[in-house]
């Protein structure tokens, strides 16, 4: 053959059906047969990537096994690694990383001034973590236009013929550094694979023995064209397998990929039955189960993929396709770096690199971690209490309940003695990675068919080979790093590795975008079909926006565009069956717009479909869940709130909060005092209201407590209750005080301020504070519901008495930013039909009565709100018939809980508290218990 691209065979398989089982009956009917072998051994076969590879290799096997020979098979080889079948290497290449350090070098030890035009503000020369980001950014640049037969110079060349083109002397700086990069390459012996790419090209080095065929091969790089070209020139038998008819031949180029001018514009009309317009991410996953419920016994699981444009969608597809004991696998598999032993190194590097609480708690929640600590305690218990009540980042060895922080510091520094050695060239870090993973994993069963295969033993091996590459990198280039920088440089190496699903019968695919048009599976349900996925953009390159790549004729939108138009083609008429799920939203609530790919249709049908497709989603018709039966019936979506136990249960005691709980919502009170509920975090990052009020509340008391307190003097007051605060903080939150807090600190402390003046003022008038956080553990008042006593437990904030009056002030502080009048916060209506929902006033009454503290006893709020002139003490304007009506309504409280009244929860709407998961707020058809149930219940309390 001759150098011409237009001697490469073309070979026009159509498009009725999927390209692959075209493909390999094309190579079956090209096969040498050999007796009982059918051999491709003479072929490389070109496929755009590694599933479409193993399924072809499936499909040959196939084929032979039909004809009763066995399979000879031939070179699969993925896009990306054709160039280095054309070529002799005659230097080892340089790694990812290895490129990626030469990089960060030369632009490193560049004087600042020639790098002002890259770099204007250039980070310290010991920075070497941002020289890293600088490096890797600019070696993706080079890695993408050498592929297109251009370097930084010829840029720079082209630059001259744009007069608007404002960014020469970049590219001028750029063509310099390629050239100083280059030769620190060859300095010591390792070539940069894309530039010795071009290197054979120039030295008419590409040959090929083997018969290559291109197969799906749609869009190909300019370097590679031409390394074919050459090939060709010297004699290779070169083809390609065009998925389409014959008739659009004029559509593709010689070397069978895709005219862009060609596609950009073509109609491809879509059956509006088959779009579904939904709303988010819960809704596609609806909508599927719904088409794969229209599909039912006409499909077995394995003949159905699910096309997932966006992978950020596949956990919920899996979710809910599990929810109908439909079983799925993500064909690409899941990222190295979520596995346990590379979440174990993260949190490691950032343990060492922080030694902060936040690094402590998410170190022993890795579950592999928690299996070491040796603890009499739950250690994140004891976290997230301590957490919880001191909100601090800073680790000290402050006591909890027997068990310090320390403690858990030291085991955790005892793990991480490999990691704890000083700064080391990277190579020196491999045996350490590797002795902590020994000393976590090493007790583990790692062979082919245990549990852990897949989450940690193949996980591990890629972790191992990536570190391999270490050793690769020539000294001079060996960075001097810590175990946590070494740790980062490793999960980045991992960022694209995926750990693949374990192989299973009757399951249902999952597939990227890129996978799908060599798919054979009949039936397709393609979801997140939007704008900015099918077709994707890239309008945002640091150096090559898309303006510059059209000048550049190297990859943009134009032809993003017409691969993903063409792919969407394919798909329409290889698939039996096809289904399009447009969302309007993404999981976080940002609009997305429909692919345009779905305006294919005629210019009069076209205003109908815009309108549709920008409107508002659609009901989602999905009565059915037996897909693989074909069985309809309903599926419920709610998860069963778990009911309470009947009663009757017994109440001794009873405290104010908890009367206020159960009127709040019965059944929460049933989960947080009955089954002693609680929910523990260390997420908070500022107090919350509680620990706002206890705060000022500890303030307050050391006040009450204090030989001032009775003072007329304002100045005086503040001063003590200021340092009485300072004091508090430092105790409880330490010196390393949070950005937030120090914040809410200091508005309590001008709240306190505005307290000290109306304290002032009501010690002028004559009341004295005789009581401070009273506790009534002696003396429990005793109220009678139906023949049965109940103690009354309470905690009085402050008691004042007004010597020439003789009257009592039984006061709560209230620390709320909007004060409320007593009233307003314990009961709602007249007071025929009124309705209390709080009785924490008229019940420390009844405590203060048992105090024999006098008959003359009003109560009343001190109010700290946020604006001052509401700071200021509120007395309750009730009498007696009032206080009756409330002690009436503790009496009933007391009453229901006996019987067990704990049904059902009330509804709060968006106040979300922490058992507003169990009580399912919010959720739409929030499950209900079957009548029967109910009656049940009712005739258990009666």
């Amino acid at each position: 053959m001759s150098g011409r691209p237009n001697d490469l065979a073309r070979h026009f398989l159509g498009w009725d059906r999927p390209a692959l089982i075209a493909a390999a009956d094309h190579l079956a009917a090209l096969a040498l047969r050999d007796g009982p072998l059918l051999d491709l051994s003479a072929y490389a076969l070109i496929l755009p990537g590694a599933q479409a590879g193993r399924r072809l290799r499936d499909l040959l096997v196939e084929r032979a096994e039909a004809e009763g020979m066995s399979l000879v098979p031939p070179m699969l080889c993925g896009v990306g690694q054709t160039p280095e079948l054309l070529y002799e290497q005659k230097r080892p290449f340089a790694s990812q990383l290895t490129q990626q350090l030469a990089w960060a070098e030369t632009l490193r030890l560049c004087k600042p001034q020639q790098l002002r035009h890259l770099i204007p503000f250039p980070p310290a020369s010991d920075d070497l973590s941002q020289w890293r980001e600088y490096g890797e950014i600019i070696r993706k640049t080079h890695r993408e236009l050498a592929s297109e037969k251009l370097d930084f110079a010829a840029v720079a060349q082209r630059a001259t013929e744009m007069p608007e083109f404002a960014e020469l002397e970049r590219w001028q700086t750029l063509a310099l550094l390629q050239q100083d990069y280059l030769a620190r390459l060859d300095r010591v012996g390792v070539w940069d694979k894309e530039t010795a790419r071009l290197f054979a090209l120039q030295y008419d080095e590409c040959r090929s023995e083997r018969k290559i065929v291109l197969i799906g091969a749609a869009d190909l790089n300019q370097t590679l064209r031409s390394m074919l070209d050459q090939a060709a020139s010297h004699g290779a038998e070169i083809s390609a397998l065009i998925a389409a008819p014959a008739e659009m031949a004029e559509a593709f180029d010689a070397h069978g990929c895709l005219k862009p001018e060609a596609w950009s514009d073509r109609r491809t009309a879509v059956d509006p039955k088959r779009i579904y317009l939904v709303e988010g991410p819960a809704d596609q996953s609806e909508q599927t189960i719904a088409c794969l419920t229209s599909y039912a016994g006409r499909y077995a699981p394995e003949e159905v993929v699910i096309g997932v444009p966006d992978e950020a969608l596949v956990p919920e597809l899996k979710q809910r396709l599990a929810q109908h004991s439909l079983d799925s696998r993500f064909g690409p598999g899941s990222p190295v770096v979520e596995s346990p032993p590379c979440r174990l190194l993260r949190t490691f590097s950032d343990y060492l690199r922080r030694r902060s609480f936040a690094t402590l708690a998410e170190s022993l929640r890795h579950p592999d971690v928690w299996r070491l600590i040796q603890s009499e305690r739950d250690p994140l218990e004891t976290l997230d209490q301590f957490f919880g009540e001191h909100l601090r980042d800073a680790l000290d060895a402050s006591e909890l309940e027997g068990e310090t922080i320390a403690d858990l510091m030291a085991q955790m520094d005892k793990i991480a003695i490999p990691l704890t050695r000083p700064v080391s060239p990277l190579v020196q870090w491999r045996q350490p990675i590797s002795e902590l993973l020994q000393a976590v994993y090493g007790d583990r069963e790692l062979t082919p068919g245990s549990v852990d295969y897949r989450s940690v033993y193949l996980p591990i091996e890629a972790i191992q080979n990536a570190m391999a590459t270490w050793e690769e990198i020539p000294d001079t280039l060996q960075p001097l790093l810590s175990a946590s920088e070494a740790i980062d440089i490793l999960v980045r190496l991992l960022r694209s590795d995926l750990v693949p699903e374990e192989p299973r019968d009757g399951v249902i695919e999952l597939l990227g975008w890129l996978e799908l048009p060599l798919g054979d599976a009949p039936a397709l349900i393609l979801t997140s079909f939007n704008d900015g996925l099918t077709p994707s953009a890239a309008n945002g390159d640091l150096f090559l926006p898309n303006s510059l790549r059209e000048r550049l004729g190297i990859e943009d939108n134009l032809r993003r565009l017409a691969r993903d138009a063409y792919a969407f083609e394919l798909l329409l008429n290889s698939r039996r069956d096809l289904d399009v799920i447009v969302a309007k939203r993404t999981s976080a609530g940002d609009p997305l717009a429909p692919s345009r790919l779905l305006f294919g249709c005629d210019d009069a049908v076209l205003p109908a479909a815009v309108e549709r497709m920008f409107g508002d989603p659609e009901p989602i018709n999905n009565p059915a869940v037996e897909y693989q039966t074909g069985e309809a019936e309903l599926f419920r979506q709610a998860i069963e709130i778990p009911l309470p136990e009947p009663g009757p249960y017994q109440v001794d005691k009873i405290t104010a909060s908890d009367i206020r709980r159960y009127l709040y919502c019965p059944y929460r009170y049933y989960l947080e005092k009955i089954l002693r509920l609680r929910s523990y975090s260390d997420s908070a990052r500022e107090l919350d209201a509680a620990q706002f009020g206890n705060l000022a509340h500890d303030s307050l008391e050391a006040f009450g407590r204090s030989d001032v307190r009775n003072s007329v003097e304002e100045a005086t007051i503040r001063a003590f209750l200021e340092q009485a605060l300072s004091d508090l903080v430092k105790e409880k939150f330490g010196a390393r005080v949070l950005p937030a807090v120090r914040i809410q600190v200091e508005q309590l402390r001008l709240r306190l301020q505005w307290f000290a003046a109306a304290q002032a003022r009501r010690a002028a008038e004559g009341w004295k504070i005789v009581r401070t956080e009273t506790d009534n553990a002696e003396h429990e008042p005793v109220l009678i519901v139906d023949d049965q006593p109940v103690r009354l437990k309470g905690r009085i904030d402050r008691i004042d008495h007004h010597p020439d009056t003789n009257c009592w002030a039984v006061i709560d502080y209230k620390t709320a930013d909007t004060a409320k009048k007593p009233e307003a916060d314990h009961h709602k209506g007249k007071f025929e039909d009124r309705e209390w929902f709080n009785v924490q006033l008229p019940f420390y009454r009844l405590i203060a009565r048992e105090l024999g503290i006098g008959k003359q006893i009003e109560v009343g709020y001190f109010t700290l709100p946020a604006k001052r002139e509401d700071t200021r003490y509120r007395a309750a304007a009730w009498g007696d018939d009032d206080f009756d009506q409330a002690e009436a309504m503790i009496a009933e409280v007391v009453r229901r809980i006996r019987r067990g009244e704990f049904w059902p929860p009330a509804d709060i709407g968006q106040n979300n508290d922490e058992f507003s998961r169990i009580c399912q707020d919010g959720v739409l058809g929030r499950w209900t218990p079957p009548a029967e149930l109910l009656e049940q219940l009712k005739e258990v309390a009666q």
